[in-house]
């Protein structure tokens, strides 16, 4: 089953390449039905999981086989409570991504590049072997490079360029990582509780303080953690709206994912050491993101720098590194998902409405959702990592509130702008008639994804235990390595 997750969207991707570029319509369906079939497979192994009657022990699938045995490395994929939930977001994620494409647009090119890439995420998520890992990571930058727009040459580095390099930084310092690791231990061994019992047993905390920092580096340019988010805003600019869908939904929670399963974990004791570094960079990320965003120059631009906001809350959760504060920053990275690529899909032009009310409706959502407020999903990782921090870094707390309160401000002023243009709209109604069908654009294409993602997000804060059930028990059979 879990190959097949991994063959299904790249399977479809190949015959897609093969169709006719003429039929539009045809194309546009296939891309959307190869998308649903990953999130069913995914929907139908979630009732095996759930709260376990121990506590500590966490449910998974594995598929092993032989792969270099030369050096130890091995074909290991795995499914449990830690990685299913980021698989929801990400096939869910693709669905509604799918949507946004455009009958302008190459829709062989791009299905097919969005395919590719969600294979190689989901890869990346359910690997297991370190080496793998970093195989999918370094995979997985590839489709971005091709589905970034060309820009205008200004005598800036290009967006192009600042993701090559960020990215080939991140791989580099993920590979140097991995060098460390397999030269001190003998082999490639899997990221599994053997390989943490080796690692505590064999690996003194000065070596496990250089390979943490080379996993950090690298997944840290991908979170992104700042200063090492300058690629964001660039690559946010120039890349077509179902990719940008992608790149929060599935390419940076990864980064959140691999820091917490092949560093946290493994390396415990550098994790503890490392605990304020992370802690510090949660910090910068969260006010740096909010007050970024209250000064961004395009709705794009805005959307990077709330992203750095939305893991500055992740990071300070993880941070903690108590069961609450975990819980609460994935959940916060599952917010994030859902809660940017709703801005996203409204802010796109196909998703235009022109009925000033609806527009007044549609940026009063999207506000809600990124001040947290109760009702949404990012509410209840607000609220756990809230919690974990007010306990075990007090006065860090306050920067919650004051990042919610910039965040306050910046939409204050977006909706004041939307209702005046909402009021300008009526005083010209008598020559601009607005459609009868003002909700037509919301049924089909990025409407039809705003709404997927709206209720998605309703739906995880109103009944958080669909995801909280699968979580905790996967978390709590890691904390006894943490603690």
């Amino acid at each position: 089953m879990l190959t097949t997750l991994i063959v299904i969207p790249a399977a479809a991707a190949l015959l897609l390449s093969f169709a006719s570029k003429t039929d539009e319509k045809m194309l546009y369906w296939l891309i959307v039905a190869a998308s649903l079939a990953p999130f069913l497979m995914v929907l139908q192994a979630w009732p095996n999981f759930g709260a376990p009657e121990a506590p500590e022990v966490m449910i998974s699938f594995n598929e092993t086989r032989e792969w270099i045995p030369a050096i130890g490395a091995s074909y290991s994929l795995g499914l449990d409570g830690l990685n299913l939930p980021f698989l929801a977001l990400l096939t869910f994620i693709g669905i509604t991504a799918n949507l946004t494409l455009r009958s302008k647009e190459d829709l062989r090119k791009r299905g097919t590049l969005l395919l590719i890439w969600e294979a190689v995420l989901i890869g990346a998520f359910l690997a297991q072997d370190y080496i793998l890992f970093l195989l999918f990571w370094t995979i997985s930058t590839v489709p971005i490079y091709f589905l970034l727009e060309p820009g205008q040459a200004d005598g800036k580095p290009s967006a192009a360029q600042s993701f090559a390099l960020a990215s080939l930084l991140s791989v580099l310092a993920l590979g140097a990582g991995l060098l460390i690791l397999s030269g001190s231990l003998g082999n490639a061994s899997v990221a599994a509780r053997e390989l943490t019992n080796t690692v505590i047993t064999n690996l003194d905390p000065d070596t496990q303080w250089w390979i943490f920092l080379a996993v950090f580096i690298g997944c840290g340019l991908r979170i992104p953690v700042f200063p090492l988010h300058t690629w964001l805003p660039a690559t946010m600019e120039r890349l077509p709206v179902s990719a940008k869908i992608f790149l929060v939904g599935g390419f940076l929670p990864l980064g959140v994912y691999g820091l917490l399963r092949f560093a946290l974990v493994v390396l415990t004791d550098a994790a503890a050491a490392f605990a304020i570094v992370i802690t510090a960079a949660g910090a910068v990320n969260l006010i740096f993101g909010s007050l970024a965003a209250l000064g961004g120059e395009t709705p794009y631009q805005k959307t990077a720098y709330l992203v750095m906001s939305y893991t500055g809350i992740g990071l300070l959760g993880i941070a903690t590194l108590t069961l609450g504060g975990i819980t609460g920053a994935l959940f916060a990275t599952f917010s994030l998902g859902l809660a940017i690529a709703f801005s996203l899909s409204i802010a796109d032009p196909a998703a235009c409405i022109t009925c000033p009310r609806w527009a007044i409706l549609l940026h009063g959502l999207e506000a809600a959702q990124h001040l947290r407020l109760p009702g949404f999903a990012g509410f209840i990782g607000l609220f756990l990592v809230f919690l974990a921090v007010f306990q075990g870094f007090r006065p860090l707390s306050l920067l919650i509130f004051a990042a919610l309160f910039l965040t306050a401000v910046d939409y204050s002023r977006s909706m004041a702008a939307v209702v005046e243009n909402a009021a300008d709209g009526r005083e010209n109604a008598e020559t601009d008639h607005y459609p009868s069908r003002a909700l037509a654009p919301l049924m089909t294409g990025a409407g039809a994804a705003a709404a997927l993602l709206l209720g998605g997000s309703i739906l995880l804060g109103v009944k958080p235990d669909l995801v909280l059930g699968v979580l905790e028990p996967a978390i709590k059979g890691l904390m006894q390595f943490l603690e």
